[in-house]
């Protein structure tokens, strides 16, 4: 004997979005009929825009001794430069 067919029989109980909100209406598991591993958030995650903007530098590690860090310090305070890298900056623009 045949087994029947899934497609014929989900054609007479297909799942469709008015009966799924009536399942899901009257307190039923719904849960069965969603892919949670294909989900998208809504919520949350990058914006565009969103982030500081791009200064056009580059980003360098550079291990200076503790004196040298606060010579720089102090030169950034004397000549009122906004932070360290920018007292970097201006000494090596200086060489």
């Amino acid at each position: 004997m045949k087994k029947p067919s899934s497609k014929n029989s989900s054609a007479k109980t297909g799942t469709t979005p008015r009966n799924l909100e009536a399942r899901f209406g009257a307190g039923k598991d719904v849960l069965n009929y969603f892919d949670g591993a294909r989900a998208t958030l809504t919520h949350g995650g990058a914006r565009p825009g969103a982030g500081r903007k791009p200064e056009g530098k580059l980003r360098k590690t550079v291990k200076l001794s503790p004196d040298a860090v606060r010579r720089f310090q102090a030169y950034a305070r004397r000549k009122k430069l906004p932070n360290f890298s920018a007292a970097l900056e201006a000494v090596a623009i200086a060489l």
